[in-house]
């Protein structure tokens, strides 16, 4: 009797130990979305406002769902609700166009302060503006964690069209991952018959880089993996941009990451990406003007309404 009670229990813990994953994933999808996250989203993500209706209930479940299955921990800094869906809305961007995606060796995203000293050595201070991958990059077979620094984090999302966002910057080398290295070659994500054309592409601009004939960040000159995350930034940012000025290698980003962010930001009558950047900036938009969110109402009638609301 013993031995049979114990089997029952251990089987029901095993139970719950290999079905936790699932079940914490269904919980998520289960809550209602938090007013207070869309209202940080509509007021700091640009990505989120160029979507449509299903869209952004579609982004909101998956920021849901990453932050129930990711822990995002401060290092010597708060952490917030607003640190909190930045963090998730850069990990849900770049894999936006894969339904099923989930970062499912990602234990942890450590925040840190823009100028952190790791264990307190000052001979080791981590440059402010730049977001670090931590762990193993040998595969894709243990958990590892990612650093953000939590200043650039906030930085990538007060500008949307400066053409960099360390958040996607780092999940980007995670989605080149995936397929278990860090070579600029999104397998997973890339189809197979374009990796031919992916490669002389990838090469031909980091020579055009180096020799100091193209606009996009030198830092992607630096490796293949640089090039992939940088571009990633860059194609959703500023993505009018980089089809004007490399059509071919947005072409295939497009393809790859299975998304068109020029033709969503096209849709609008005032563009997402400047309403965002006037908010940080505190400049305001008319009462009568067309609320960028899409919702077809003046902006008095929308956000504006919101906002007064939250204050």
């Amino acid at each position: 009797m013993i031995f049979a009670i114990i089997v029952v229990v251990v089987a029901f813990l095993f139970y719950r130990y290999v079905t936790r994953e699932s079940r914490v994933k269904q919980q998520a999808l289960s809550e209602d979305f938090p007013v207070s996250w869309r209202q940080i989203l509509s007021e700091r993500v640009a990505f989120y406002l160029s979507l449509t209706a299903n869209d952004r209930q579609r982004f909101e479940k998956k920021i849901q769902v990453f932050l129930a299955q990711t822990r995002v921990t401060g290092i010597e800094t708060e952490i917030d609700d607003t640190t909190r869906v930045l963090v998730a809305a850069s990990a849900i961007i770049p894999v936006f166009g894969f339904p099923d995606w989930e970062y499912g060796n990602l234990s942890e995203v450590l925040v840190v302060p823009d100028a952190w000293t790791q264990q307190r050595d000052p001979n080791k201070e981590y440059a402010g503006l730049e977001g670090t991958l931590l762990g193993s990059v040998q595969g894709f077979q243990t958990s590892h964690y990612m650093r953000l620094s939590k200043t650039s984090l906030e930085q990538g999302f007060k500008d949307a069209l400066d053409k960099q966002n360390v958040g996607i910057h780092e999940f980007a080398h995670l989605l080149d991952e995936a397929d278990g290295v860090i070579d600029g070659v999104p397998g997973v994500a890339l189809p197979a018959e374009l990796r031919p054309e992916w490669e002389a592409v990838m090469q031909r601009e980091i020579a055009a880089i180096r020799a100091g004939n193209s606009e996009i960040n030198n830092y992607a000159g630096t490796n293949e993996a640089e090039f992939f995350a940088v571009v990633t930034e860059y194609f959703f940012e500023k993505p009018e941009k980089l089809q004007e000025h490399h059509p071919e290698l947005y072409q295939l980003l497009s393809r790859a990451l299975r998304q068109n962010p020029k033709k969503r930001f096209l849709r609008f009558a005032i563009d997402p990406r400047e309403w965002i950047r006037s908010l940080r900036s505190r400049r305001k938009f008319g009462r009568n003007d067309p609320c960028p969110c899409g919702s077809g109402k003046k902006y008095k009638d929308c956000h504006l309404q919101q906002q007064s609301q939250a204050a």
